[in-house]
């Protein structure tokens, strides 16, 4: 009879296991609430340029046969790279004043800014540049100084694709031109064994000197070969040449950093819910720990 007068006392106190869960949930609630509030939000300042990126080359027979998928091609991977390079990223810094306003040193702000901006490039070569930091004010004078030094940064490095696109050129046709400049110079010497003096070119009449001597028929022979060989490889080459020596349309602002009317993160509702989880697990600790005192000292 004991025994069963002291198991329903104990499952009547099983109420505080509730009360305290209860409590512990709301309150959690409600502190996860508060921590977000003392939290720094983040303010994204969006801006869009429409910009200008010579793809690689591709050999025109070679391109009509490709099939448009969408995606970015090696270049532009390239560009996107280089504009969160180090030293892109520290002209930024510099010009925000960033190592002073955080309170850092470069290599800990350089990663900073890494992490607060990101840049976006479609199909519609609509380069899409968010900039974050924990005022909107901030963000926008942040945003346009990414925007600078983007519009910058791409006509630079425009120009040294420009520059190592018509050194690959050069550098085809560097052998090939070697060895016309060779067979021209042993064509000329030959010629000046026989006391001629002249600068060959092709279709001179040049028969007469070859009739006389072997080695100017010969040395003839190979410089006009060679010589056509270069000029054959210079053609194939020409297209590469036009394509390197485009010159690309300067960035274009077509949206100018925005000032954020909302924030971007972080989101209240992972507080409350982190908040709530932690509340109910001390609440019904707690719950079981007065249900086991209760039960002990009152029943």
């Amino acid at each position: 009879m004991q025994r069963r007068k002291t198991r329903k006392g104990y499952w009547w106190w099983s109420w505080l296991l509730i009360f305290f869960a209860a409590g512990g949930t709301i309150g959690g609630y409600f502190v996860g609430e508060k921590m977000w509030e003392k939290t720094p939000k983040d303010y994204v300042s969006t801006a869009v340029l429409k910009v200008d990126i010579s793809p690689p080359y591709v050999d025109p027979q070679v391109r009509s046969q490709m099939v448009d998928v969408g995606l970015l091609n090696d270049e532009e991977l390239e560009v996107l790279r280089n504009l969160k390079s180090i030293p892109s990223l520290s002209l930024i810094g510099e010009n925000f004043n960033a190592w002073q306003r955080w309170g850092v040193d470069q290599a800990d702000g350089i990663d900073r800014l890494r992490r607060s901006i990101s840049f976006e490039l479609g199909k519609d070569k609509n380069l899409v540049i968010r900039a974050t930091q924990h005022d909107p004010m901030e963000a926008q004078e942040f945003a346009q100084i990414v925007v600078e030094r983007t519009t910058a940064g791409l006509s630079e490095i425009a120009e040294i694709r420009s520059q190592e696109g018509l050194k690959s050129v050069d550098q085809e046709l560097s052998a090939t031109e070697q060895l016309a400049d060779d067979a021209k110079a042993e064509f000329v010497g030959a010629l000046k064994v026989l006391g001629v003096t002249v600068d060959p070119k092709l279709g001179m009449d040049l028969e007469i000197y070859a009739e006389s001597d072997q080695n100017v028929l010969t040395t003839k022979i190979a410089w006009e070969r060679a010589t056509r060989n270069f000029l054959d490889r210079q053609a194939e080459l020409r297209p590469m040449t036009r394509h390197w020596e485009r010159k690309v349309t300067p960035a274009i602002v077509i949206q100018a950093a925005d000032m954020p009317t909302g924030i971007s993160g972080p989101l209240k509702e992972p507080f409350q819910t982190q908040g709530a989880v932690v509340g109910v697990t001390l609440g019904l600790f707690l719950g079981l720990l007065a249900m086991l005192m209760c039960w002990k000292l009152f029943s």
